[in-house]
Protein backbone atom coordinates (compact mmCIF):
# COMPACT_ATOMS: atom_id res chain seq x y z
CA UNK A 1 0.00 0.00 0.00
CA UNK A 2 2.83 2.38 0.90
CA UNK A 3 4.60 1.97 -2.69
CA UNK A 4 1.36 2.17 -4.40
CA UNK A 5 0.36 5.51 -2.33
CA UNK A 6 3.88 6.72 -3.53
CA UNK A 7 3.30 6.16 -7.09
CA UNK A 8 -0.14 7.59 -7.00
CA UNK A 9 0.95 10.52 -4.98
CA UNK A 10 4.53 11.07 -5.04
CA UNK A 11 6.15 12.13 -1.51
CA UNK A 12 7.86 15.36 -1.57
CA UNK A 13 11.51 15.29 -2.71
CA UNK A 14 14.07 17.93 -3.58
CA UNK A 15 17.77 17.32 -4.66
CA UNK A 16 20.62 19.62 -4.88
CA UNK A 17 20.80 22.55 -6.44
CA UNK A 18 23.22 25.78 -7.15
CA UNK A 19 22.20 29.13 -6.78
CA UNK A 20 21.82 31.14 -10.21
CA UNK A 21 23.93 34.37 -10.14
CA UNK A 22 20.66 36.85 -10.38
CA UNK A 23 18.96 35.02 -7.31
CA UNK A 24 18.74 36.28 -3.86
CA UNK A 25 17.21 33.08 -2.04
CA UNK A 26 16.36 29.54 -3.25
CA UNK A 27 12.86 27.74 -2.88
CA UNK A 28 14.57 25.89 0.35
CA UNK A 29 16.08 29.14 1.29
CA UNK A 30 14.65 30.83 4.98
CA UNK A 31 15.12 34.90 4.46
CA UNK A 32 13.82 37.11 7.06
CA UNK A 33 10.56 36.97 7.70
CA UNK A 34 10.14 40.32 7.19
CA UNK A 35 11.55 40.10 3.88
CA UNK A 36 9.56 36.87 3.30
CA UNK A 37 6.29 38.99 4.37
CA UNK A 38 7.22 42.18 1.96
CA UNK A 39 7.66 39.92 -0.72
CA UNK A 40 4.22 38.15 -0.46
CA UNK A 41 2.98 40.92 -0.06
CA UNK A 42 3.49 42.08 -3.27
CA UNK A 43 2.63 39.11 -4.54
CA UNK A 44 -0.83 39.19 -3.11
CA UNK A 45 -1.37 42.89 -4.53
CA UNK A 46 -0.47 41.52 -8.09
CA UNK A 47 -2.61 38.59 -7.99
CA UNK A 48 -5.55 40.53 -6.84
CA UNK A 49 -4.87 43.13 -9.36
CA UNK A 50 -5.95 39.65 -11.92
CA UNK A 51 -9.10 39.27 -10.10
CA UNK A 52 -10.69 41.60 -13.01
CA UNK A 53 -11.42 38.06 -14.65
CA UNK A 54 -13.28 36.99 -11.85
CA UNK A 55 -15.44 40.33 -11.17
CA UNK A 56 -16.63 40.12 -15.38
CA UNK A 57 -17.02 36.24 -14.74
CA UNK A 58 -19.28 37.29 -11.35
CA UNK A 59 -20.94 40.22 -13.23
CA UNK A 60 -21.68 38.46 -16.52
CA UNK A 61 -23.92 35.98 -14.59
CA UNK A 62 -25.62 38.12 -12.66
CA UNK A 63 -24.45 38.84 -9.81
CA UNK A 64 -24.11 42.20 -8.06
CA UNK A 65 -23.57 44.22 -4.85
CA UNK A 66 -23.20 41.78 -1.80
CA UNK A 67 -22.88 38.34 -3.63
CA UNK A 68 -20.89 39.51 -5.93
CA UNK A 69 -18.28 40.54 -3.49
CA UNK A 70 -18.94 36.95 -1.64
CA UNK A 71 -18.46 35.28 -5.17
CA UNK A 72 -15.44 37.14 -5.45
CA UNK A 73 -13.84 36.92 -1.38
CA UNK A 74 -14.69 33.18 -1.75
CA UNK A 75 -12.37 33.44 -4.94
CA UNK A 76 -9.35 35.17 -3.19
CA UNK A 77 -9.87 32.15 -0.32
CA UNK A 78 -9.31 29.57 -3.31
CA UNK A 79 -6.28 31.75 -4.05
CA UNK A 80 -4.46 32.04 -1.04
CA UNK A 81 -5.24 28.37 -0.12
CA UNK A 82 -3.85 27.12 -3.60
CA UNK A 83 -0.84 29.52 -2.96
CA UNK A 84 -0.19 28.56 0.91
CA UNK A 85 -0.26 25.06 -0.31
CA UNK A 86 2.32 25.50 -2.96
CA UNK A 87 4.35 26.73 -0.64
CA UNK A 88 4.24 23.79 2.22
CA UNK A 89 6.37 20.18 1.69
CA UNK A 90 3.49 17.82 1.27
CA UNK A 91 2.25 15.02 -1.33
CA UNK A 92 -0.03 17.87 -2.36
CA UNK A 93 2.60 20.52 -2.61
CA UNK A 94 5.16 22.07 -5.34
CA UNK A 95 7.28 23.30 -2.66
CA UNK A 96 7.81 26.65 -4.52
CA UNK A 97 6.53 30.09 -4.82
CA UNK A 98 3.85 29.89 -6.73
CA UNK A 99 0.72 31.64 -7.10
CA UNK A 100 -2.74 30.88 -8.61
CA UNK A 101 -5.33 32.84 -9.99
CA UNK A 102 -8.44 32.79 -11.92
CA UNK A 103 -7.36 33.30 -15.60
CA UNK A 104 -9.10 34.50 -18.86
CA UNK A 105 -9.29 31.06 -19.87
CA UNK A 106 -11.53 29.97 -17.37
CA UNK A 107 -13.29 32.84 -16.98
CA UNK A 108 -14.62 32.34 -20.40
CA UNK A 109 -15.49 28.52 -19.84
CA UNK A 110 -17.25 29.24 -16.70
CA UNK A 111 -18.91 32.09 -18.13
CA UNK A 112 -20.06 30.22 -21.15
CA UNK A 113 -21.04 26.96 -19.05
CA UNK A 114 -22.84 28.96 -16.35
CA UNK A 115 -25.14 31.24 -18.75
CA UNK A 116 -26.12 28.43 -20.93
CA UNK A 117 -27.04 25.91 -17.87
CA UNK A 118 -26.76 27.79 -14.77
CA UNK A 119 -24.37 28.23 -12.30
CA UNK A 120 -24.78 24.63 -10.78
CA UNK A 121 -23.25 23.10 -13.73
CA UNK A 122 -20.58 25.58 -13.52
CA UNK A 123 -19.36 24.14 -10.34
CA UNK A 124 -20.09 20.78 -11.40
CA UNK A 125 -18.06 21.29 -14.34
CA UNK A 126 -14.95 22.19 -11.91
CA UNK A 127 -15.63 19.64 -9.65
CA UNK A 128 -14.99 17.78 -12.43
CA UNK A 129 -11.64 19.29 -13.32
CA UNK A 130 -10.59 18.79 -10.31
CA UNK A 131 -10.85 15.39 -10.75
CA UNK A 132 -9.07 15.19 -13.80
CA UNK A 133 -6.34 16.97 -12.72
CA UNK A 134 -5.78 14.38 -10.24
CA UNK A 135 -5.76 12.03 -12.90
CA UNK A 136 -3.72 13.63 -15.34
CA UNK A 137 -0.81 14.15 -12.74
CA UNK A 138 -0.69 10.25 -13.31
CA UNK A 139 -0.31 10.57 -17.26
CA UNK A 140 1.99 13.57 -18.07
CA UNK A 141 2.75 12.32 -21.74
CA UNK A 142 -0.83 12.70 -22.48
CA UNK A 143 -0.89 15.93 -22.65
CA UNK A 144 1.50 16.22 -25.10
CA UNK A 145 -0.32 14.07 -27.26
CA UNK A 146 -3.36 16.24 -27.38
CA UNK A 147 -1.89 19.70 -26.67
CA UNK A 148 0.74 19.64 -29.11
CA UNK A 149 2.27 23.33 -29.72
CA UNK A 150 -0.51 24.10 -32.75
CA UNK A 151 -3.39 22.67 -31.00
CA UNK A 152 -1.79 25.06 -28.00
CA UNK A 153 -1.90 28.35 -30.26
CA UNK A 154 -5.34 27.47 -31.69
CA UNK A 155 -6.81 27.57 -27.94
CA UNK A 156 -4.97 30.69 -27.24
CA UNK A 157 -6.14 32.96 -30.50
CA UNK A 158 -9.20 31.58 -30.21
CA UNK A 159 -9.39 33.10 -26.52
CA UNK A 160 -8.15 35.70 -27.60
CA UNK A 161 -11.26 36.26 -30.13
CA UNK A 162 -13.76 35.78 -27.26
CA UNK A 163 -12.24 38.52 -24.84
CA UNK A 164 -12.24 41.05 -27.43
CA UNK A 165 -16.33 42.06 -27.32
CA UNK A 166 -15.60 41.91 -23.89
CA UNK A 167 -13.22 44.11 -23.73
CA UNK A 168 -14.63 46.75 -26.26
CA UNK A 169 -17.93 46.87 -25.11
CA UNK A 170 -16.63 47.52 -21.60
CA UNK A 171 -13.38 50.28 -22.93
CA UNK A 172 -16.22 52.10 -25.22
CA UNK A 173 -19.47 51.90 -23.21
CA UNK A 174 -21.59 51.39 -26.24
CA UNK A 175 -24.17 50.74 -24.78
CA UNK A 176 -27.44 48.51 -25.99
CA UNK A 177 -28.92 50.36 -29.66
CA UNK A 178 -26.70 50.90 -32.78
CA UNK A 179 -27.52 54.25 -32.00
CA UNK A 180 -25.73 54.96 -29.03
CA UNK A 181 -22.78 57.14 -29.67
CA UNK A 182 -19.82 56.60 -28.34
CA UNK A 183 -18.31 57.79 -24.86
CA UNK A 184 -15.56 60.30 -24.62
CA UNK A 185 -14.20 59.65 -21.14
CA UNK A 186 -14.60 55.99 -21.26
CA UNK A 187 -12.57 56.08 -24.56
CA UNK A 188 -9.97 58.07 -22.47
CA UNK A 189 -9.79 56.31 -19.23
CA UNK A 190 -9.26 52.63 -21.48
CA UNK A 191 -6.84 54.28 -23.98
CA UNK A 192 -5.13 56.23 -20.60
CA UNK A 193 -5.13 52.52 -19.16
CA UNK A 194 -3.50 50.35 -21.95
CA UNK A 195 -1.27 53.11 -22.92
CA UNK A 196 0.13 53.03 -19.69
CA UNK A 197 0.83 49.12 -20.21
CA UNK A 198 1.86 48.73 -23.05
CA UNK A 199 4.82 51.15 -22.95
CA UNK A 200 5.91 50.01 -18.93
CA UNK A 201 6.34 46.72 -21.48
CA UNK A 202 7.85 48.29 -23.89
CA UNK A 203 9.80 51.39 -22.46
CA UNK A 204 10.87 49.94 -19.11
CA UNK A 205 12.65 47.37 -17.34
CA UNK A 206 12.86 45.38 -13.67
CA UNK A 207 9.52 45.82 -11.23
CA UNK A 208 8.11 48.59 -13.32
CA UNK A 209 7.64 46.02 -16.06
CA UNK A 210 6.84 43.10 -14.17
CA UNK A 211 4.36 46.02 -12.29
CA UNK A 212 2.80 47.15 -15.69
CA UNK A 213 -0.79 46.03 -14.90
CA UNK A 214 -0.61 47.12 -11.95
CA UNK A 215 0.51 51.14 -12.71
CA UNK A 216 -1.73 51.13 -15.73
CA UNK A 217 -5.41 50.16 -13.70
CA UNK A 218 -3.74 53.31 -11.05
CA UNK A 219 -3.30 55.28 -14.09
CA UNK A 220 -6.75 54.60 -15.76
CA UNK A 221 -8.65 55.18 -11.89
CA UNK A 222 -6.68 58.83 -11.88
CA UNK A 223 -8.23 59.79 -14.90
CA UNK A 224 -11.52 58.16 -14.02
CA UNK A 225 -11.52 60.64 -11.13
CA UNK A 226 -9.99 63.13 -13.19
CA UNK A 227 -13.24 62.89 -15.90
CA UNK A 228 -15.91 62.52 -13.15
CA UNK A 229 -15.96 58.79 -13.63
CA UNK A 230 -15.18 57.82 -10.75
CA UNK A 231 -15.89 59.63 -7.25
CA UNK A 232 -17.65 60.24 -4.37
CA UNK A 233 -20.30 57.54 -4.94
CA UNK A 234 -18.06 54.90 -5.45
CA UNK A 235 -15.61 55.89 -2.67
CA UNK A 236 -18.67 56.02 -0.16
CA UNK A 237 -19.63 52.30 -1.10
CA UNK A 238 -16.00 51.42 -0.08
CA UNK A 239 -15.86 53.76 2.88
CA UNK A 240 -19.03 52.03 4.34
CA UNK A 241 -18.13 48.06 3.36
CA UNK A 242 -17.99 46.21 7.29
CA UNK A 243 -14.47 46.31 8.21
CA UNK A 244 -14.49 42.64 8.56
CA UNK A 245 -16.85 39.66 7.32
CA UNK A 246 -16.82 36.31 6.87
CA UNK A 247 -17.72 35.49 2.77
CA UNK A 248 -21.10 33.32 3.07
CA UNK A 249 -24.07 35.24 4.66
CA UNK A 250 -25.19 36.66 1.28
CA UNK A 251 -23.41 34.21 -1.48
CA UNK A 252 -24.84 30.86 -1.16
CA UNK A 253 -22.54 28.79 -3.55
CA UNK A 254 -24.63 26.75 -6.20
CA UNK A 255 -25.53 22.92 -5.61
CA UNK A 256 -23.21 20.93 -8.08
CA UNK A 257 -25.09 19.40 -11.10
CA UNK A 258 -23.63 17.26 -13.98
CA UNK A 259 -24.86 17.30 -17.80
CA UNK A 260 -22.86 15.78 -20.00
CA UNK A 261 -22.31 19.11 -22.43
CA UNK A 262 -20.87 20.82 -19.76
CA UNK A 263 -18.33 18.41 -18.49
CA UNK A 264 -17.01 18.69 -22.34
CA UNK A 265 -15.32 22.25 -21.89
CA UNK A 266 -14.30 21.79 -18.41
CA UNK A 267 -12.18 18.85 -19.40
CA UNK A 268 -10.43 20.70 -22.62
CA UNK A 269 -9.80 23.59 -19.40
CA UNK A 270 -8.20 20.83 -17.31
CA UNK A 271 -5.79 20.05 -20.37
CA UNK A 272 -5.23 23.16 -20.38
CA UNK A 273 -4.58 24.30 -16.87
CA UNK A 274 -2.36 21.22 -16.63
CA UNK A 275 -0.08 22.33 -19.72
CA UNK A 276 0.32 25.67 -18.30
CA UNK A 277 0.96 24.37 -15.02
CA UNK A 278 3.74 22.05 -16.65
CA UNK A 279 5.32 25.66 -17.84
CA UNK A 280 4.75 27.22 -14.86
CA UNK A 281 6.18 24.09 -12.46
CA UNK A 282 9.57 24.01 -15.39
CA UNK A 283 9.80 27.67 -15.21
CA UNK A 284 9.98 28.48 -11.37
CA UNK A 285 12.30 25.14 -11.18
CA UNK A 286 14.83 26.40 -13.62
CA UNK A 287 15.21 29.63 -11.59
CA UNK A 288 16.03 27.80 -9.06
CA UNK A 289 18.81 25.80 -10.29
CA UNK A 290 21.94 27.15 -12.46
CA UNK A 291 22.82 24.00 -13.53
CA UNK A 292 19.06 22.72 -15.03
CA UNK A 293 18.66 20.31 -17.18
CA UNK A 294 15.60 18.61 -17.44
CA UNK A 295 11.72 18.55 -15.95
CA UNK A 296 10.99 17.87 -12.19
CA UNK A 297 8.56 15.23 -12.99
CA UNK A 298 7.19 14.53 -9.52
CA UNK A 299 7.28 18.23 -8.51
CA UNK A 300 5.20 19.11 -11.61
CA UNK A 301 2.88 15.88 -10.41
CA UNK A 302 2.44 17.29 -7.06
CA UNK A 303 1.68 20.58 -8.20
CA UNK A 304 -0.87 19.22 -10.27
CA UNK A 305 -2.24 17.34 -7.63
CA UNK A 306 -2.46 20.69 -5.44
CA UNK A 307 -3.92 22.11 -8.36
CA UNK A 308 -6.81 19.42 -8.01
CA UNK A 309 -7.76 20.69 -4.54
CA UNK A 310 -8.13 23.79 -5.49
CA UNK A 311 -10.61 23.06 -8.46
CA UNK A 312 -12.60 21.02 -6.14
CA UNK A 313 -12.81 24.02 -3.62
CA UNK A 314 -13.78 26.04 -6.26
CA UNK A 315 -16.48 23.41 -7.25
CA UNK A 316 -17.66 23.66 -3.58
CA UNK A 317 -17.57 27.69 -3.15
CA UNK A 318 -19.04 27.95 -6.75
CA UNK A 319 -16.50 30.23 -7.73
CA UNK A 320 -13.91 30.00 -10.92
CA UNK A 321 -11.22 27.55 -11.40
CA UNK A 322 -7.65 28.85 -10.73
CA UNK A 323 -4.24 28.21 -12.68
CA UNK A 324 -0.78 28.88 -12.18
CA UNK A 325 -0.01 33.06 -12.36
CA UNK A 326 2.55 33.70 -15.34
CA UNK A 327 2.43 37.56 -13.36
CA UNK A 328 3.45 36.36 -10.36
CA UNK A 329 6.64 33.94 -12.49
CA UNK A 330 7.84 36.92 -13.37
CA UNK A 331 7.93 38.71 -10.06
CA UNK A 332 9.57 36.30 -8.44
CA UNK A 333 12.41 36.84 -11.36
CA UNK A 334 12.11 40.86 -10.91
CA UNK A 335 12.73 40.32 -7.14
CA UNK A 336 15.29 37.46 -6.93
CA UNK A 337 13.48 35.59 -4.03
CA UNK A 338 12.31 32.19 -4.65
CA UNK A 339 11.58 31.17 -1.15
CA UNK A 340 8.61 29.36 -0.73
CA UNK A 341 8.49 30.53 2.92
CA UNK A 342 6.89 34.01 0.83
CA UNK A 343 4.59 31.70 -0.98
CA UNK A 344 3.44 30.75 2.60
CA UNK A 345 2.80 34.68 3.53
CA UNK A 346 1.37 35.68 0.22
CA UNK A 347 -1.35 32.89 0.95
CA UNK A 348 -1.60 34.13 4.29
CA UNK A 349 -2.23 37.22 3.35
CA UNK A 350 -4.58 36.54 0.37
CA UNK A 351 -6.56 34.79 2.53
CA UNK A 352 -6.63 37.82 5.44
CA UNK A 353 -7.70 39.95 2.68
CA UNK A 354 -10.72 37.79 1.73
CA UNK A 355 -12.06 38.73 4.85
CA UNK A 356 -11.84 42.73 4.23
CA UNK A 357 -14.86 43.66 2.30
CA UNK A 358 -13.62 47.18 1.02
CA UNK A 359 -10.73 45.52 -0.75
CA UNK A 360 -13.00 43.23 -2.91
CA UNK A 361 -15.75 46.49 -2.54
CA UNK A 362 -12.54 48.75 -4.23
CA UNK A 363 -11.77 46.07 -7.07
CA UNK A 364 -15.68 45.41 -8.14
CA UNK A 365 -16.21 49.22 -8.59
CA UNK A 366 -13.06 49.66 -10.80
CA UNK A 367 -14.55 51.53 -13.79
CA UNK A 368 -15.23 49.70 -16.63
CA UNK A 369 -12.99 51.04 -18.97
CA UNK A 370 -10.07 50.11 -17.13
CA UNK A 371 -11.15 46.39 -17.19
CA UNK A 372 -12.14 46.68 -20.23
CA UNK A 373 -8.13 48.09 -21.61
CA UNK A 374 -7.27 45.49 -19.23
CA UNK A 375 -9.25 42.50 -21.19
CA UNK A 376 -8.49 44.13 -24.52
CA UNK A 377 -4.53 44.16 -23.52
CA UNK A 378 -4.86 40.01 -22.47
CA UNK A 379 -6.35 39.39 -26.02
CA UNK A 380 -3.86 41.86 -27.94
CA UNK A 381 -0.80 39.08 -25.92
CA UNK A 382 -2.83 35.92 -26.23
CA UNK A 383 -3.44 36.14 -30.10
CA UNK A 384 0.36 36.89 -30.52
CA UNK A 385 1.25 34.35 -27.55
CA UNK A 386 -0.59 31.90 -30.01
CA UNK A 387 0.88 32.75 -33.31
CA UNK A 388 4.22 32.26 -31.67
CA UNK A 389 3.50 28.56 -30.41
CA UNK A 390 2.19 28.36 -33.82
CA UNK A 391 5.42 29.21 -35.49
CA UNK A 392 7.81 28.08 -33.05
CA UNK A 393 7.23 24.95 -34.77
CA UNK A 394 8.16 23.61 -38.53
CA UNK A 395 4.46 23.16 -40.51
CA UNK A 396 3.44 21.38 -42.86
CA UNK A 397 0.54 20.38 -44.96
CA UNK A 398 -0.87 18.23 -42.17
CA UNK A 399 -0.18 20.86 -39.21
CA UNK A 400 -1.15 24.12 -41.55
CA UNK A 401 -4.57 22.06 -42.11
CA UNK A 402 -5.19 21.36 -38.28
CA UNK A 403 -4.37 25.48 -36.96
CA UNK A 404 -6.52 26.76 -40.53
CA UNK A 405 -9.31 25.28 -40.08
CA UNK A 406 -9.62 24.64 -36.59
CA UNK A 407 -9.10 28.82 -36.42
CA UNK A 408 -11.83 28.77 -39.26
CA UNK A 409 -14.65 26.60 -37.27
CA UNK A 410 -14.11 28.43 -34.09
CA UNK A 411 -13.86 31.88 -35.46
CA UNK A 412 -17.49 30.99 -37.78
CA UNK A 413 -18.94 30.22 -34.79
CA UNK A 414 -18.17 33.82 -32.92
CA UNK A 415 -18.72 35.52 -36.31
CA UNK A 416 -21.89 33.73 -37.26
CA UNK A 417 -24.00 33.57 -34.65
CA UNK A 418 -27.25 32.07 -36.89
CA UNK A 419 -25.14 28.84 -37.21
CA UNK A 420 -25.78 27.63 -33.74
CA UNK A 421 -28.80 29.88 -33.06
CA UNK A 422 -31.31 26.44 -33.47
CA UNK A 423 -28.79 24.53 -31.37
CA UNK A 424 -30.52 22.44 -28.49
CA UNK A 425 -29.98 23.80 -24.87
CA UNK A 426 -28.35 21.17 -23.99
CA UNK A 427 -25.52 21.18 -26.08
CA UNK A 428 -25.31 24.90 -26.22
CA UNK A 429 -21.88 24.75 -23.71
CA UNK A 430 -20.63 23.00 -26.67
CA UNK A 431 -21.65 23.94 -29.88
CA UNK A 432 -22.30 27.50 -29.04
CA UNK A 433 -18.91 28.63 -28.04
CA UNK A 434 -16.54 29.01 -30.72
CA UNK A 435 -13.43 28.59 -28.40
CA UNK A 436 -14.78 25.01 -27.88
CA UNK A 437 -15.36 24.08 -31.41
CA UNK A 438 -12.22 25.28 -32.92
CA UNK A 439 -10.29 23.01 -30.04
CA UNK A 440 -11.67 20.10 -30.63
CA UNK A 441 -11.89 20.42 -34.31
CA UNK A 442 -7.84 21.26 -33.94
CA UNK A 443 -7.67 17.81 -31.37
CA UNK A 444 -9.15 15.91 -33.63
CA UNK A 445 -7.48 16.93 -36.93
CA UNK A 446 -4.20 16.62 -34.94
CA UNK A 447 -5.19 13.19 -33.76
CA UNK A 448 -5.64 12.34 -37.55
CA UNK A 449 -3.21 13.63 -39.41
CA UNK A 450 -0.94 12.19 -37.02
CA UNK A 451 -1.64 8.64 -38.43
CA UNK A 452 1.51 7.91 -41.42
CA UNK A 453 4.33 9.58 -39.85
CA UNK A 454 7.07 7.98 -38.69
CA UNK A 455 9.29 8.57 -35.19
CA UNK A 456 12.33 7.79 -37.45
CA UNK A 457 13.50 8.56 -41.35
CA UNK A 458 16.78 7.72 -42.60
CA UNK A 459 18.41 8.18 -45.87
CA UNK A 460 22.27 7.08 -47.26
CA UNK A 461 24.54 10.33 -47.59
CA UNK A 462 25.44 9.85 -51.25
CA UNK A 463 26.53 12.38 -54.11
CA UNK A 464 28.45 15.44 -53.98
CA UNK A 465 26.33 17.31 -51.49
CA UNK A 466 25.74 14.71 -48.15
CA UNK A 467 25.12 17.92 -46.02
CA UNK A 468 22.16 19.29 -48.86
CA UNK A 469 20.85 15.90 -48.70
CA UNK A 470 21.25 15.81 -44.64
CA UNK A 471 19.30 18.97 -44.99
CA UNK A 472 16.16 17.82 -46.88
CA UNK A 473 15.87 15.36 -44.55
CA UNK A 474 15.74 16.99 -41.58
CA UNK A 475 13.50 19.90 -42.53
CA UNK A 476 11.02 17.35 -43.80
CA UNK A 477 11.54 15.08 -40.82
CA UNK A 478 11.05 18.33 -38.77
CA UNK A 479 7.79 19.61 -40.31
CA UNK A 480 5.90 16.08 -39.97
CA UNK A 481 7.05 15.52 -36.02
CA UNK A 482 6.42 19.66 -35.64
CA UNK A 483 9.96 19.59 -34.16
CA UNK A 484 11.18 23.35 -32.73
CA UNK A 485 12.73 25.48 -35.85
CA UNK A 486 15.48 26.13 -33.43
CA UNK A 487 16.30 22.90 -32.80
CA UNK A 488 16.30 21.92 -36.47
CA UNK A 489 18.80 24.55 -37.51
CA UNK A 490 21.09 23.09 -34.60
CA UNK A 491 20.83 19.68 -36.21
CA UNK A 492 21.20 20.83 -39.72
CA UNK A 493 24.27 22.58 -38.37
CA UNK A 494 25.94 20.09 -36.25
CA UNK A 495 25.47 17.19 -39.26
CA UNK A 496 27.50 19.41 -41.59
CA UNK A 497 30.12 20.21 -38.83
CA UNK A 498 30.04 16.57 -38.26
CA UNK A 499 30.30 14.94 -42.36
CA UNK A 500 32.90 18.10 -42.42
CA UNK A 501 35.53 16.65 -39.87
CA UNK A 502 34.78 12.72 -40.77
CA UNK A 503 35.82 13.45 -44.16
CA UNK A 504 38.81 16.05 -42.87
CA UNK A 505 39.94 13.28 -40.76
CA UNK A 506 39.75 10.16 -43.25
CA UNK A 507 38.18 8.34 -40.81
CA UNK A 508 35.07 7.59 -43.46
CA UNK A 509 35.87 4.94 -46.25
CA UNK A 510 32.26 5.32 -47.69
CA UNK A 511 29.12 6.77 -47.68
CA UNK A 512 27.56 7.52 -44.41
CA UNK A 513 23.72 6.44 -43.13
CA UNK A 514 22.18 9.01 -41.34
CA UNK A 515 19.05 8.07 -39.12
CA UNK A 516 17.01 10.77 -36.61
CA UNK A 517 14.80 9.58 -34.21
CA UNK A 518 12.54 12.19 -32.31
CA UNK A 519 10.42 12.44 -29.14
CA UNK A 520 8.72 15.21 -27.92
CA UNK A 521 11.99 15.66 -25.05
CA UNK A 522 15.27 15.19 -27.62
CA UNK A 523 16.20 14.60 -31.28
CA UNK A 524 18.72 11.90 -31.53
CA UNK A 525 20.75 11.85 -34.68
CA UNK A 526 23.28 8.72 -35.77
CA UNK A 527 25.68 8.70 -38.73
CA UNK A 528 26.91 5.23 -39.49
CA UNK A 529 29.71 4.80 -41.47
CA UNK A 530 32.11 2.59 -42.69
CA UNK A 531 35.41 2.95 -41.01
CA UNK A 532 36.81 4.42 -37.28
CA UNK A 533 34.95 6.08 -34.55
CA UNK A 534 36.60 10.30 -34.29
CA UNK A 535 37.40 11.40 -31.08
CA UNK A 536 35.33 14.50 -30.17
CA UNK A 537 36.74 14.59 -26.50
CA UNK A 538 37.56 18.21 -24.90
CA UNK A 539 41.26 19.42 -25.47
CA UNK A 540 42.89 21.97 -24.36
CA UNK A 541 41.40 26.00 -24.85
CA UNK A 542 42.77 26.58 -28.39
CA UNK A 543 44.28 30.61 -29.23
CA UNK A 544 43.02 30.93 -32.94
CA UNK A 545 44.17 34.32 -33.47
CA UNK A 546 47.68 33.43 -32.05
CA UNK A 547 47.86 30.38 -34.63
CA UNK A 548 47.16 32.32 -37.71
CA UNK A 549 49.38 35.10 -36.58
CA UNK A 550 52.06 32.29 -36.62
CA UNK A 551 54.07 30.44 -39.22
CA UNK A 552 53.22 27.09 -38.31
CA UNK A 553 53.02 24.74 -41.52
CA UNK A 554 49.72 23.59 -43.00
CA UNK A 555 49.05 20.07 -40.99
CA UNK A 556 48.99 22.05 -37.58
CA UNK A 557 46.23 24.43 -39.14
CA UNK A 558 44.25 21.46 -40.70
CA UNK A 559 44.87 20.02 -36.78
CA UNK A 560 43.59 23.02 -35.35
CA UNK A 561 40.58 23.44 -37.94
CA UNK A 562 39.66 20.31 -36.99
CA UNK A 563 39.26 20.67 -33.21
CA UNK A 564 37.39 23.90 -33.66
CA UNK A 565 34.67 21.90 -35.45
CA UNK A 566 34.97 19.20 -32.57
CA UNK A 567 34.51 22.26 -30.33
CA UNK A 568 31.34 23.46 -32.09
CA UNK A 569 29.66 19.70 -31.98
CA UNK A 570 29.79 19.60 -28.34
CA UNK A 571 28.45 22.89 -28.29
CA UNK A 572 25.74 22.49 -30.88
CA UNK A 573 24.94 19.11 -29.42
CA UNK A 574 23.95 18.52 -26.13
CA UNK A 575 25.43 14.85 -26.11
CA UNK A 576 27.69 13.39 -28.07
CA UNK A 577 29.36 9.84 -28.33
CA UNK A 578 31.48 8.20 -31.05
CA UNK A 579 31.95 4.42 -31.32
CA UNK A 580 33.20 1.80 -33.82
CA UNK A 581 31.07 -1.54 -33.94
CA UNK A 582 32.39 -4.17 -36.17
CA UNK A 583 34.77 -2.19 -37.94
CA UNK A 584 31.91 0.87 -38.66
CA UNK A 585 31.97 4.11 -37.22
CA UNK A 586 28.91 5.31 -35.43
CA UNK A 587 28.69 9.13 -34.22
CA UNK A 588 25.48 9.73 -31.80
CA UNK A 589 24.40 13.14 -31.28
CA UNK A 590 21.60 13.98 -29.00
CA UNK A 591 19.61 17.50 -29.01
CA UNK A 592 17.38 18.54 -26.11
CA UNK A 593 13.63 19.87 -27.87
Amino acid sequence: MKDLLGRLLPPFAEGPREKPRDMLYLAADRPPWLISFGVGLQHALAALMLLIYAVITGQEIGLEGDRLREFMALGILVMGFGTLLNGLTSRFSAGHLLVVYPGPLIMAVFIGVAQAAGPGAAAGGALTSGLALLVLGRFLPVLRLLFPAEVSGVLLMLLSMSLIPLGINRSFDLGDGPGNPLDLPSILIALATLGTIVGLLVWSAGRARVLALFIGAGVGLLVAILTGQFGAQELSQVATAPLLAIPGAHYRPPLPSWQAATLLPFLLISIMVAVDAVGGGIVIDKMNDAKWCRPDLPMISRLLNGLSLCHLLSGLTGTPTVAVSSVNLGMVHATGVAARRAGVAAGLIMMALACLPAITTCIILLPKPVIGALLLYTAAYLMVSGAELVLARLLNARRRATVGLGLVAGAAVFMVPALTAAVPLALKPILGSGLVVGVCCAILLNLIFRIGIAKEVACQLVGPHPAEQARRLLEDGGADWGARREVILRAILVIDEALAILSQEGVMAGPARLMARFNEDTLVLTLDYPGQAIRLEADQPLDVRALLDSDQDETALDQTMAAISATLIRNLADRVSSRSPAGRGRLRLELNH
